[in-house]
């Protein structure tokens, strides 16, 4: 990637000047990444460039034609195992491109490829521009404390190379599907299904998947056919994975969300895996125990015993009274009024500023808010989600310890 290229979209971004899509896929994967990114942070960029960002999570602006035979290069013989198969996609994103196909036993799939050998580049462009982060860290090293670009990058890198290896999707896939079935008996998870595989049929760069007659959140979303009852269903399910096991899909955009024909929910792409250790896990459920019900006091008391390192007395009593100022206007509001991810997002950069440290783990934790966030702004945007997170706190506060 150019380093000047590279710079000149990171002005765009920061000065909350959109920049070409078509652009950014240009300049290669890294920059499609780093715009995703950037997409989850609306506490340092206007909300409508993160709205305009973030259609890079599911939309391919480039490439959509190539044809099946153009690109699975020596996975050829994974085509040889079906009777048909489509030759252009239905779909695409950054990394790959997805295909209808039918199995010799008449089961129909969907397969995923890897659209071109991305690893080498992408390795090389992270290279580079962690010389441009250190350069703006010796500038502007504040930018550490709150929003470090080399921690950022280390998140992209980590998560891309996962998923450039579809056997990742599908240990993960496999993974949420064994934690959902040894905790069925605790909790009701009837409704909820992931992708499932053809495991002898997935290679690093081609999965086959079993197709899922349905809709994505995302079409349903766009088209006003969202049930909110259904994204209630879809909060309760992430809330018992994230809470209660601290292991969740990490990458629970509404494109990866499909209501299907037969009621369920079925959440796809599992190659990112959010993991959170239980300090976090438990500190994080209190915190919103205590946030939808108003109590700022025990809220912010477990917002710094989440932390890694815990504030003074002197320090914690400056934070609670900044904390209690931000949120004096939260009481009852709808998610039109306030955001709870961008509230979120300022709470976190208040208490990085007064001194708090938290785990990486919590980058996923912000990313599933903002999505669920804003499917629920584009559902219904006068519901309280805070009532809503309340009922789903009474469901778990036997099960996690104080």
């Amino acid at each position: 990637m150019n380093s000047l290229k590279l710079i000149r979209l990171l002005i765009k971004i920061y000065s909350n000047t959109p920049p070409s899509l078509n652009e950014i896929e240009s300049m290669g994967l890294l920059a499609v990444k780093i715009s995703q990114y950037y997409a989850l942070r609306p506490d340092f960029i206007d909300e409508k460039v993160c709205l305009h960002l973030s259609k890079l999570y599911e939309n391919s602006f480039q490439e959509k034609t190539q044809k099946i035979q153009e690109i699975i290069g020596r996975d050829y013989w994974i085509l040889d195992s079906m009777s048909s198969f489509e030759e252009y996609p239905f779909s695409s994103a950054s990394i790959g491109q997805v295909h209808l196909g039918y199995l010799k036993n008449g089961k129909k799939v969907v397969i995923k490829i890897e659209r071109k050998e991305f690893k080498g580049k992408f390795i090389s462009d992270v290279k580079s521009a962690r010389k441009i982060a250190k350069t703006l860290l010796f500038f502007y090293p504040k930018l550490k404390k709150v929003f470090n670009p080399l921690e950022a990058l280390n998140n992209i890198e980590e998560s891309t190379l996962r998923e450039l290896d579809f056997k990742n999707e599908v240990e993960g896939a496999q993974l949420l599907e064994k934690l959902k079935e040894s905790n069925s008996k605790k909790f009701d998870l009837s409704r909820l299904e992931f992708s499932r595989f053809i495991p002898e049929l997935c290679t690093e760069k081609t999965a086959v998947s079993e197709y899922i007659q349905g809709k994505s959140f995302n079409e349903l979303l766009d088209k006003n056919e969202m049930k909110y009852d259904d994204l209630l269903l879809l909060f309760k399910y992430h809330s018992f994975f994230m809470f209660k096991l601290g292991v969740f899909h990490g990458d629970l955009h509404p494109g990866n969300i499909i209501l299907g024909n037969d009621g369920k929910i079925h959440l796809i792409d599992c190659s990112t895996i959010g993991r959170i250790k239980e300090k976090l896990q438990r500190g994080l459920f209190w915190f919103f125990y205590y946030l939808c019900r108003y109590d700022y006091d025990k809220a912010a008391f477990y917002l710094n015993r989440m932390s890694e390192v815990q504030l003074s007395e002197k320090k914690y009593d400056i934070f609670l009274i900044k904390f209690k100022e931000l949120y004096q206007d939260f009481k009852n509001k709808n998610v039109s009024q306030i955001s709870l991810t961008k509230r979120m997002m300022e709470t976190i950069k208040l208490a990085v500023n007064s001194g708090m440290e938290f785990e990486e783990g919590m980058f996923h934790i912000i990313k599933s808010l903002m999505y669920l966030d804003g499917m629920v702004i584009r559902c219904n945007p006068t519901v309280n989600l805070m009532d809503d997170i309340r009922n789903f706190t009474l469901l778990l506060e036997k099960d996690i310890p104080i």
